[in-house]
């Protein structure tokens, strides 16, 4: 079948690329400005209760403005409560180790040593991001305060003040948050896919309609196509939603992305279109508009009954193949979740590790590389009697807190943010603004203007959102972290210069030591997966097998997972430079394409999944049952083909031609010609729509190879 393709590879130089990409990330979008107001004034609060009552070392309490969930108030108050308990065991475990452990300087350095080695593995294996930012940031702090032995008091009673701090800051925040929400009662996720699926609608209005879109349709329709949807998967990534729900979520986001980028590359590649294609652009526009109510709703979608032919135009093909997918996903994973023995204890309780937390090797690699990153700030500062620069320790940890991708985009993330926040908000502020300003009032405002500056910034998508984080921690490190107007350049100079330093060590230790690229990072984790949904598609569920169903749960996550990871990388990718760039961005294009189709895949092979399970596999046939299986192996077998395809191609030549395939294996006659009755219960047409997603994927990666510059 023919595929269409979302634009040509954006083949612009880095300096170009980047000038593009902090226009649309730093645009206004629709509620952004209402966001960025709650950080502040959340922020600011927090700052003036922390200098009225003389908080020392409070430099973390206002930055948990820019780190509890702000998805709805439930969300929000979970955060605030998961907060609290990471603030409770810091406050238990770190004088606790300081007393038994900090006395003697090599107990204190095995001590140091072993504790930065379980704040990088919690980040790396804890379930609740709430949870992880708590003890990372807390933990690294109150580590600097026993870098030396001293009175056993007074580095205890500086431990409490640490942890008092931030929670004063979450405080705060839900405060805000319950006074907002009483005013004005919303779904942050839901509106922010609603805004975008509007766009779309009204694009393809414009087209139904045979007339110009408006200058401002043209703007957001840019902007959200660059943006991406990376703001809306980091929500889902830090709600307190079912696993379920997220998967559901997570699934409709990216079909929305890459819908997104057909929508605009047809404005441009296709400026009028046919009388029949009009019609169809007017029946995806009525469709996108219940989509939006259901959503809003909370209710399932009607089925998109399909008008295209073969001669509709391919981009709006592919457009009416990903709206036709957000019904049956929505509706695949409300059937899966009706049958309890399949679901049960999914997400009921608190589940603190990720499920592969103490099995998975790479978690052990990456809490010793983040420890050895952290002991070698802990050793130079200690080696140089210089205790400015234990801000190092918690720069490491804030680093290690990112999921954006490659180091290499951290890192240059968080220099830019540490320039920004550091030197010219921070020191330049010494010199130029604190001087004239005698009192809380006047700090206050310009407080609130850097956090302002750093919350629209922390407000874009991930690719950007980091920035902004690191911007607001190097501010407030030097104008926070005493309770006065801080003029002393020195100490600011020490804290940035701890910045800088936990900056270079990470990336000693995670770029240099062992080097991965972003895109081979993101194209190993997607062939992965292509595995494993091979994997999911031949297991075979006996009705209410305890065994089976916990490793169909672990199967699932480990997809779910590898999806996060591939969107990640995905967005680091542009960041990275060399002589192979345009074939590195080429391949994130398809990456994100095929993503998109996995994504429904894995939702509705579910579903078929708990059908052939529960729900009817006692009243089929035993032929039917037979070509079940023998659909199963034949998507197992497709997907293993394809994962095996995109190993075996590489960046080093993008144009050779591709490795020789097999022929792609043909559906059974069943497909085509099933009964009504197993149609009504819903067999024949997951089956169809899987295989026809699978029949797209595998057009589009034997049509070209992964690096090949469109």
């Amino acid at each position: 079948m023919t595929t269409a393709t979302a634009g040509r590879t954006d083949t612009r130089g880095f300096a170009a690329w980047f000038a593009d990409f902090l226009r649309s990330e730093l645009a206004p979008y629709p509620g952004r400005g209402m966001l960025v107001a709650r950080m502040v004034i959340s922020a600011t609060i927090t700052m003036i209760l922390i200098m009225t009552f003389r908080i020392p070392g409070a430099a973390t309490g206002p930055l948990y403005a820019f780190l509890i969930s702000r998805e709805n108030l439930v969300s929000s108050a979970r955060s605030a409560f998961y907060l609290i308990i990471a603030f409770g065991l810091c406050a238990v475990f770190v004088p606790l180790g300081g007393h038994m452990f900090g006395s003697i300087p090599l107990t204190h350095f095995l001590w140091e040593g072993i504790s930065i080695f379980l704040i990088f593995f919690l980040i790396r294996t804890l379930e609740n991001y709430t949870i992880t930012s708590g003890i990372a940031l807390i933990g690294s702090s109150a580590l600097a305060i026993w870098y030396l032995p001293g009175p056993a008091n007074a580095n205890v009673e500086n431990t409490l003040w640490a942890v008092l701090a931030p929670t004063i800051g979450a405080a705060v925040t839900i405060a805000v948050e319950v006074v907002f929400h009483t005013f004005h009662k919303q779904d942050e996720l839901v509106d922010g896919l609603n805004r975008r699926l509007k766009t779309i609608e009204d694009v393809l209005r414009c087209y139904a309609e045979c007339k110009d879109r408006p200058r401002e349709l043209e703007r957001r329709l840019t902007q959200n196509a660059m943006v991406g949807v990376s703001s809306l998967r980091r929500s889902v990534m830090r709600s307190n939603y079912t696993r379920l729900y997220r998967a559901q979520m997570n699934a409709i986001v990216s079909l929305t992305g890459r819908s997104l980028d057909f929508a605009a590359a047809m404005t441009h590649t296709d400026p009028v279109l046919s009388l029949p294609d009009q019609q169809v652009a007017l029946k995806l526009a009525e469709h996108l508009a219940a989509i939006q109510n259901c959503l809003a709703s909370k209710c399932v979608p009607p089925a998109l009954a399909r008008v295209s032919t073969g001669q509709t135009m391919p981009m709006l093909r592919e457009l009416e193949e990903m709206f036709s997918l957000i019904p049956r996903v929505l509706e695949g994973s409300a059937e899966l979740e009706a049958f309890e023995a399949f679901t049960e204890n999914i997400d009921q309780g608190f589940h603190i590790f990720i499920r592969d937390a103490f099995q998975n090797p790479d978690h052990l690699r990456y809490a010793l590389s983040g420890c050895l990153a952290g002991m070698l700030c802990y050793i130079t500062y200690m080696a140089l009697d210089w205790p400015g620069l234990a801000t190092s320790v918690t720069t490491c940890a804030l680093t290690a807190l990112s999921n954006v991708g490659a180091s290499r985009q951290k890192q240059l993330l968080l220099v830019a943010g540490a320039v920004i926040g550091g030197f010219i908000f921070g020191m330049g502020a010494q010199i130029v603004v604190l001087p004239w300003l005698n009192g809380i009032t006047g700090f206050a405002l310009f407080f609130a203007a850097v956090t302002a500056f750093a919350a629209w910034v922390g407000t874009s998508s991930t690719r950007l959102s980091y920035c902004g984080l690191q911007i607001a921690l190097a501010f407030y490190l030097i104008n926070v972290n005493d309770f006065r107007i801080q003029l002393s350049l020195s100490i600011a100079r020490n804290r940035a210069l701890g910045v800088l330093l936990g900056i270079f060590m990470m990336w000693l230790v995670f770029e240099r030591l062992h080097p991965k690229s972003a895109v081979n990072q993101m194209v190993e984790t997607f062939t992965r997966n292509l595995s494993l949904l091979g994997q999911l598609s031949e297991f075979t569920l006996p009705g209410h097998d305890a065994k089976a169903i916990t490793r169909v749960r672990r199967l699932r996550a480990r997809i779910f997972d590898n999806f996060g990871a591939v969107n990640a990388q995905a967005d680091a990718v542009p960041f990275e430079i060399g002589p192979r760039r345009n074939q590195h961005m080429a391949a994130r294009d398809r990456i994100r394409r095929w993503q998109a189709m996995l994504r429904g895949f894995y939702i509705l092979e579910l579903a078929l999944l708990q059908y052939t399970a529960f729900a009817v596999a006692e009243t089929l046939t035993d032929e039917t049952l037979r070509d079940l299986e023998a659909f199963d192996r034949l998507c197992s077998q497709r997907l293993a083909i394809m994962a095996e395809s995109l190993q075996k191609q590489t960046d080093d030549s993008p144009d050779a031609p591709l490795l020789p395939q097999p022929d792609c294996p043909e559906w059974p006659q069943w497909l085509q010609h099933g009964n009504q009755e197993e149609m009504q219960r819903g067999i024949l047409s997951l089956a169809t729509e899987l295989a026809r997603i699978l029949d797209r994927l595998w057009s589009d990666i034997s049509s070209a190879s992964l690096y090949a510059v469109e």
